[in-house]
């Protein structure tokens, strides 16, 4: 009875190999369900190399030189989303099990909900942070109290996403959880699946830093010549494309790899225990 009573505990290294497993396993897959939101994505990510004017416009309106951000942050939502429902779903029922109870559409809309309020709950960290450094930079001024109180306040907010995070795959399989469900279902997991995220998601990222650091060497630039003041220096157009194929790339790679992850975690801590 014990035994029953006691609480699952992720198996890290076997989420985490098994998430890789099924994402490089099924490229063929992955390019089907992600090809039509990657070049949506895509193409507004190369837009400051066809509309510099726009990526960076001659303007004193702190909205308009912002608005491109605001753009590629909002394609960003609607594209990854939308390929992770997919992926979700993908997962949840193979074409052995049939069609899912709930529409794409709903469940993506589900979705985009949940990442609107994770936004907006960085977005207020965020404006705390810099009243509190007075709008200046916690590193170059040297405000080491405050950037601790920064992190302190940040640690927490990330910490409740993550607890949070199996509102996803619920919201995909079409029988939602409460926030207050979700939570419960995490305990005692949180960290554990910060550890598969980070081991799923590091090497991703060093690859990248690895190969655009050598594009970059080679070409003997920075990275933020990207974006250069005068456009007469800008970067030939071959580098804007180079940059944006694998920085879309790999941000679909690492949803399909935390999506896989969740999937596996929900299986495990939600319907394992309603079976």
């Amino acid at each position: 009875m014990a035994a029953a009573l006691s609480p699952v505990r992720i198996p890290v290294a076997v989420v985490t190999v098994g998430a890789y497993r099924f994402v490089f396993g099924r490229l063929g897959l992955f390019l089907e369900l992600a090809w039509l939101p990657l070049l949506l994505l895509l193409a507004v990510s190369i837009m400051p190399a066809w509309l510099p004017w726009l990526a960076a416009p001659d303007t004193d309106s702190a909205v308009l030189r912002l608005l491109p951000d605001v753009v590629q942050l909002a394609a960003g939502g609607l594209c990854l989303n939308a390929f992770a429902v997919r992926w979700h779903q993908m997962m949840l029922f193979p074409a052995s099990a049939g069609a899912p109870p709930v529409s794409w559409f709903k469940a993506w809309l589900w979705f985009l909900l949940y990442t609107l309020a994770f936004y907006l709950a960085n977005l207020v960290l965020f404006a705390l942070v810099f009243l509190l450094s007075g709008g200046e930079d916690l590193v170059q001024s040297g405000q080491i109290l405050l950037l601790g109180l920064a992190a302190g306040m940040a640690l927490p907010v990330w910490l409740g996403m993550v607890r949070l995070s199996l509102l996803f795959p619920a919201a995909a399989y079409g029988r939602k959880l409460g926030p207050g469900a979700a939570w419960r279902a995490m305990r005692g997991n949180t960290w554990r699946l910060v550890a598969c995220g980070v081991l799923a998601g590091l090497p991703l990222v060093l690859s990248v830093v690895l190969i655009l650091g050598a594009v970059f060497t080679a070409l003997d630039l920075q990275l933020g010549d990207l974006q250069p003041n005068d456009p007469a220096l800008a970067p030939p157009m071959g580098l804007y494309l180079l940059a944006g194929v694998i920085d879309t790339v790999v941000n679909f790679l690492i949803v399909a790899l935390g999506a896989s992850i969740l999937v596996d975690v929900y299986r495990r801590l939600v319907l394992a225990q309603e079976s």
